[in-house]
């Protein structure tokens, strides 16, 4: 075969001509599938904006219910974002990059540290990320700004002079720092633990700072006696 025959038949090819062996697409066939492809996804990422925002939002309230002690409401609102979470799954089974894409992991994070807040002041059982339906980077960052909520909780139920129940939250919080230090993976693959860690540790020593001086202040209000209300009358006052 000549060469000039040879080139003509790839070239033919490029163009998207039968070869003989296999229908080779042209490159604009190949550029208009790419396009095609991208236009879909990018309707999918619009359609899945308002779904992650909505997550956080409601997240939030979540977390209000539950320091509130609105239970019921705190419990329907769990399970709806639970089924929220499975939904949005669904939608992007074919789409793992977008699963994957920051704004998503962000608005899982915040469906896990609301039901984690909600489980830990109920004194529930901790949910698993399967459980869950969330990844275990976002389930674990979701966990550390848990411990943030905890400290509320600390310092309401010192306010309410209940230091039982918080020192069974500093205990929590201690348990999850002295367990997320072990952690040592690259933060790509931990999406910013160590970071939340370090945080951890500064609102962990506030925390214990705060009910170890509230246990002192009780102690010693128990040393001191009690003043009588006496009230001094004018004869009193003349010697």
């Amino acid at each position: 075969m000549k060469p000039s025959h040879c080139f003509n038949t790839l070239r033919n090819c490029l163009k998207g001509y039968d070869c003989g062996w296999a229908k080779v697409k042209s490159l604009r066939e190949i550029l208009e599938e790419i396009r095609k492809r991208l236009d879909e996804k990018e309707t999918l990422r619009e359609e899945i904006l308002p779904i992650a925002r909505q997550l956080i939002r409601e997240s939030a309230t979540l977390i209000k219910n539950a320091h509130r002690k609105e239970w019921e409401e705190a419990s329907s609102r769990r399970l709806a974002l639970l089924n929220a979470v499975q939904d949005l799954r669904s939608k992007l089974s074919n789409s793992p990059d977008l699963w994957f894409a920051g704004f998503v992991q962000d608005a899982l994070k915040e469906v896990a540290e609301a039901c984690l807040v909600y489980s830990l002041l109920r004194d529930e059982p901790i949910p698993t990320p399967e459980e869950l339906g969330i990844d275990d980077a976002p389930y674990l960052n979701g966990l550390l700004e848990a411990m943030g909520e905890l400290r509320r909780a600390v310092l309401d139920s010192i306010r309410g002079d209940d230091l039982a129940t918080a020192e069974r939250f500093l205990a929590v919080m201690d348990e999850v720092y002295f367990a997320a230090i072990s952690f040592d993976q690259a933060d790509a693959v931990t999406q910013g633990a160590r970071r939340r860690t370090d945080t951890l540790r500064a609102i962990l020593e506030r925390t214990r700072s705060d009910i170890t001086l509230a246990t002192q202040y009780r102690k010693l209000a128990k040393l001191l006696p009690i003043a009588p209300d006496a009230t001094e009358g004018e004869e009193d006052l003349i010697p």
